[in-house]
């Protein structure tokens, strides 16, 4: 496995931080440490690659039976309270004061821990110019409950502002 010591994710990876909640061969799934709602999660490739064209025919085959296994994980994991657990835990030693907030007002105070999913965004920051803050590949997975937002139409064209009423 190709890893890179300055990388947060092949780091976390191992010291098997206690963020992963899933692993097979080619991918581990953890909680966002900055959730924007209860479950939020991101699966990333154990290889260090920093893009979805990087990937291996093999990691491809992979990757959508993956999505469908984290996504009934995060499922049950909100819905059983091993997720709030996770929140709490998280408070106890926080990276910094945004993960703090964001653990506890998007994670321990969302009225949707405890709940099923209703809905689901998925997305990859590519590049500088798309928003990638960690340069190793990770799919977010951000969990939508109804009601969390005023109007939800457009979904990932809210990225950009103005252009999810059309």
């Amino acid at each position: 496995m190709s890893k890179n010591k300055k990388c947060i994710f092949c780091e976390e990876y191992e010291k098997k931080d206690k963020s992963i909640f899933y692993e097979n061969k080619y991918f581990f799934a953890r909680y966002d440490k900055f959730p924007v709602s209860p479950g939020h999660a991101e699966i990333i490739p154990i290889r260090h690659v920093d893009s979805l064209d990087k990937l291996t025919q093999e990691e491809w085959n992979a990757l959508f039976s993956t999505i469908k296994t984290v996504k009934k994980k995060i499922n049950k994991d909100n819905v059983s309270g091993t997720l709030k657990e996770f929140y709490k835990s998280q408070l106890k030693n926080p990276i910094n004061e945004k993960s703090r907030y964001l653990c506890k007002e998007k994670g321990l105070e969302h009225f949707g821990l405890g709940r099923g999913l209703n809905g689901e965004n998925h997305g990859i920051n590519k590049g500088l110019a798309g928003g990638q803050s960690i340069f190793h590949l990770h799919w977010h997975i951000i969990p939508r409950y109804n009601g969390d937002v005023k109007n939800p139409k457009g979904g990932v064209r809210n990225t950009i502002p103005g252009l999810a009423n059309y």
